[in-house]
């Protein structure tokens, strides 16, 4: 068995590496329930510390003034570094989450390219464009301002390291609290670029990590240096922010929680079926926020698929995260495989029937069987899950089967499953999602130059170019008034 490292966290507070004095819990392995380390969250005054610290790299311009090139090739430097780190950052978000290890080399093994990616775009979008020679009319792009990260645990680094790479090519001084479940990956890549921006002798201030929980969270949110809030999580979590954003008028952009709508077509091929939804309802533990949820079948397909699906996740081998044939690891820690334990029970109050696949280890860790409930009406089940688990409920008609896909809990994504794929793709049209797949679930995007919108509750905002690196800046017009214009 591999053994992970204990990382001891650390926070980075205008160019400072301090130990958090504050422990707010313990961090637990998922596969055995031990305690690993203790959880622990910046000291409220070290938070005032990185806010004025970013305000006052902010107002100098360190960045601005370094230019889109400098950045650049900081990005790209750090791409380099994150290469190298890559095996390290997938123990720790496996250790930390629960998923596969096999899931997060993947992930870990992107970092890189990820960057490299945003620093194209970075390029691309550039300091300035030329509107007018003759009255020397300029378009400049400039960082709104701090901007703050607070990134989910469910896939920590990829998502932490994204937001983070596109605000610093934008120019923002970023203040980065991960979750206070998944500590070591984001810090391990974070460490990479403290030691680029030496490299390339920017000050520290420019990037801040603070770890904690939702004190640390709130008092970021809420405070009005803060120009630009990025947030990956749960509704609530995403209410809070929302209303402490309101109050500063501050640019959010968050992803919040969808229960995904998978329309079974009568024409399906219920096995095939099967293996895709399984395979989607499953990757990342069936802890990724585009998974499908709400299954939407066909009544003369409904006992076919359900069958086949239980099947299908009968042959799932549910193991310690980091053994090599794992397909389902435990859930990332104990309060969460509690709660979908009570809302599983609370669907059997209501009527419902769960049927419970695979066998367990003979671990003491956070480990969930798949599950798929049936016997609910499709209103019955608008909230997400957010684990290996899914409800299933029989559609008299297509119409009937998009209306319910339309209902209140989704947003993000939608799946539409047929033989016909003209037909499926024609359902697939019709659900207000940001991204429908056909026939598959995948989590990458469908093609290059995909944008998608969070619809609904689901979100404000998308993912897109917009999203990227534009959305941390300010676009400024400058030019000498055109005495022809014409009023």
């Amino acid at each position: 068995m591999i053994d992970v490292p204990v990382l001891p966290t650390r926070s980075y507070v205008d160019g400072v590496w301090r130990m958090p004095a504050e422990q707010i819990g313990v961090l637990c392995d998922p596969n055995t329930g031990r305690t690993r380390q203790p959880q622990l969250s910046t000291e409220l005054p070290r938070v005032e510390d990185a806010l004025a610290a970013a305000q006052r790299t902010f107002e100098t311009g360190v960045l601005e003034h370094a230019g889109t090139a400098t950045r650049v090739e900081v990005l790209r430097a750090w791409a380099l570094r994150l290469d190298t780190r890559a095996e390290d950052i997938a123990l720790q978000d496996a250790i930390a989450t629960g998923n596969p290890l096999t899931t997060t080399r993947v992930l870990a093994g992107s970092l890189g390219d990820r960057v490299r990616g945003i620093a194209d775009q970075a390029a691309a979008v550039g300091d300035d464009k030329v509107l007018d020679e003759r009255y020397r009319v300029r378009l400049l792009n400039r960082p709104l301002g701090p901007t703050l990260v607070l990134a989910p645990w469910n896939a920590p680094t990829f998502v932490a390291v994204s937001k983070l790479a596109a605000a610093f090519g934008a120019g923002s001084p970023v203040l980065l609290k991960p979750s206070e479940w998944t500590p070591g990956g984001v810090q391990i890549a974070f460490e990479e670029l403290t030691d680029t921006l030496t490299d390339f002798a920017i000050t520290g201030s420019v990037a801040q990590l603070l770890h904690g929980g939702a004190a640390v969270g709130a008092a970021l949110s809420s405070d009005e240096r803060i120009r630009v809030i990025t947030f990956t999580g749960g509704l609530t979590a995403g209410r809070a922010v929302a209303r402490a954003a309101a109050e500063t008028l501050a640019v959010t952009q968050l992803e919040l929680g969808s229960n995904n709508p998978a329309i079974v077509l009568a024409d399906a091929d219920a096995a095939e079926t099967a293996r895709l939804i399984v395979a989607g309802a499953t990757r990342l533990n069936g802890q990724w926020c585009e998974a499908p949820g709400k299954i939407l079948v066909s009544a003369e397909l409904h006992d076919e698929l359900v069958d086949a699906l239980v099947a299908e996740a009968e042959r799932l081998r549910i193991e310690n995260c980091l053994e090599q044939d794992c397909d389902l690891g435990p859930l990332a820690y104990e309060m969460h495989r509690d709660r979908l334990v009570g809302q599983l029970a609370a669907y059997e109050a209501e009527g419902g029937t769960v049927h419970r696949a695979g066998r367990m280890p003979s671990l003491d860790g956070w480990f969930f069987n798949p599950s798929f409930v049936t016997g609910l009406a499709a209103d019955q089940a608008s909230d997400e899950m957010f684990g290996p688990a899914l409800t299933i409920h029989r559609t008299a008609s297509v119409e009937d089967a998009v209306r319910a896909a339309n209902r209140a809990g989704g947003g993000l994504d939608g799946f539409v499953f047929g033989v016909d794929e003209d037909e499926a793709l024609r359902v697939g049209a019709r659900i207000r999602a940001g991204e429908v797949r056909i026939n598959g679930a995948h989590m990458a995007d469908l093609a290059d130059g995909s944008e998608q919108t969070f619809w609904d509750a689901s979100g404000v905002g998308g993912h897109g170019p917009a999203q990227g690196v534009a959305f941390y800046q300010g676009r400024r017009v400058v030019g000498v008034d055109n005495p022809a214009l014409p009023i």
